[in-house]
């Protein structure tokens, strides 16, 4: 593994590559609140097989600094298209998690000449409001601020990350500065209709515990996407490139291969 840095849009853009450059290029865009660390042990694994892999640290996450304003969801892809452009990469396949999933598939859609394989996991691409226990009880909180008004000062930012938490919404609680925004921006995007569109032959791939992007989702998007598989880990949860990156790594490279 070697890490690069590269000016993209006036920021100063960190990047993690793997394996050789001769060999066919990945590019994996990872999930909101985590950078291109969370990825290093499936890049390791799927470089073994054979493939250069490029992963960054996408604006505001890992050691790549927050963009001057608050992005919004195209801004983001418009910042994919530089950074690929600036590295040299034509034709490559695209693997996205969770945020960065739903970036890879609307990239996908809107560059098909650019991407030759696409991976999904556990995309963000639906983003209709659901409204569960966990949601009810943050937004009657939400709504009764007198409950929070009577707790010592030193308390609240506290209970502010606890509830958020229990709603579901752990990523906005640990935003900063003109990352709220920009969380707020992007987690109303919903690119369900971009699937649609896509003719890349695609993987889809999900974790049956996930709590955060239901395996219904899974199911919504492969129905989306005519050239598409779908493949089920069980057992996991949101975060497969933690939990099972052996497995991960292993159904990406039988598709890619």
């Amino acid at each position: 593994m070697e890490e690069e840095k590269i000016i993209i849009d006036d920021l100063m853009i960190n990047y993690k590559i793997f394996g050789a450059k001769t060999n066919p290029p990945v590019l994996i865009l990872h999930g909101w609140g985590i950078g291109s660390d969370a990825w290093i042990k499936t890049a390791e694994k799927i470089a073994h097989r054979g493939y250069w892999i490029v992963v960054p640290d996408m604006p505001g996450f890992g050691k790549t600094p927050p963009p001057p304003q608050a992005w919004s969801f195209n801004d983001y892809i418009a910042w994919i298209k530089n950074f690929v452009k600036t590295i040299q990469l034509d034709k490559f396949i695209l693997i996205g998690h969770s945020f960065g999933g739903a970036l890879s598939a609307k990239f996908a859609a809107v560059n098909p000449q650019m991407t030759t394989k696409l991976v999904l996991c556990d995309a963000a691409v639906i983003r209709r409001h659901r409204l569960g226990y966990r949601q009810k009880i943050a937004q009657f909180f939400a709504k009764n601020k007198q409950i929070s008004r009577k707790l010592p000062l030193k308390l609240y930012p506290f209970l502010r990350k606890v509830v958020y938490r229990i709603g579901g919404a752990k990523d906005y609680a640990m935003a900063q500065g003109v990352m709220v925004q920009v969380f707020k921006n992007v987690s109303e995007y919903d690119s369900l209709e971009y699937c649609r569109q896509i003719i890349t032959p695609t993987l889809i791939i999900w974790g049956d515990k996930d709590k955060e992007t239901p395996l219904s989702d899974a199911n919504e998007i492969n129905k989306a996407i005519a050239a598409s598989k779908l493949e089920i880990i069980k057992g996991a949860g949101h975060k497969l490139h933690r939990t099972h990156p052996q497995m991960l790594a292993e159904k990406i490279t039988d598709f890619i291969q």
